[in-house]
C-alpha cells in the first residue's frame, strides 16, 4: 500500500510539456476558427454586393421601360436622395451601399452612400454613356447604356453588370 500511495503522489499533476502542447493545440485551433470565420464573413459580404448590384440592374432596366424616351438615369440623379424616392422608391440607401461601406470612404456625400463613377473598395460604381459612348449628364444626349461594377473581397475581383438595351 505504500509504493500505491507514493505512485498516486508522483501523478497529480500535469507537466510543462504536457500544458506546453494543450496551449498550441489550442492556439491552432482558435486560429482556424477565426481564418474560417473570417473567409466566411467575406463571402457573406460579397455575396450582398452582388444581390445589391443585380437589384441596382433591375431598377435601372425599369425606370428605362417606363421612360418615355427610354433612357437611364445620370449618375448626379441616381446619387440624389429626392429623385430615387420620387422616381425609383424601391432603391433605397441599404442597396447602394457597399456592405463595409462607411463615411470614411471616397463615396459619400453629406454622410450618406453614393455611387461613383469609377470602381473603388467599398463603393459601387455606375458609369452611364449615351449612344456615343461618351459620358452623359442633364445637358447631354439621353443616356443610353451603363455599367455597374462591385469590387470583391478576396483579390482584385469584380462583379459587373450592363445594361440589358
Amino acid at each position: 500500500m505504500i509504493r500505491f500511495r507514493s505512485l498516486k503522489k508522483q501523478s497529480a499533476g500535469f507537466t510543462v510539456i504536457e500544458l506546453a502542447v494543450v496551449a498550441v493545440v489550442l492556439g491552432i485551433l482558435l486560429t482556424l476558427v477565426a481564418l474560417t470565420y473570417n473567409g466566411v464573413q467575406a463571402k457573406n459580404r460579397n455575396n450582398q454586393r452582388q444581390s445589391n448590384i443585380n437589384t441596382l440592374q433591375t431598377q435601372l432596366e425599369t425606370y428605362y421601360a417606363a421612360s418615355a424616351n427610354g433612357e437611364y438615369p445620370t449618375l448626379a440623379q441616381l446619387n440624389d436622395p429626392s429623385w430615387r424616392a420620387k422616381n425609383l422608391p424601391k432603391l433605397t440607401t441599404d442597396i447602394i451601399s457597399d456592405p463595409r461601406w462607411s463615411v470614411k470612404t471616397n463615396c459619400t456625400a453629406d454622410k450618406q452612400p453614393i455611387l461613383s463613377v469609377t470602381p473603388a473598395v467599398d463603393c459601387y460604381a455606375y458609369q452611364v454613356t449615351d449612344a456615343g459612348g461618351d459620358a452623359c449628364n442633364d445637358t447631354t444626349e439621353p443616356c443610353a447604356h451603363y455599367t455597374l461594377t462591385a469590387t470583391l473581397e478576396g483579390g482584385q475581383l469584380t462583379y459587373v453588370k450592363s445594361s440589358l438595351n
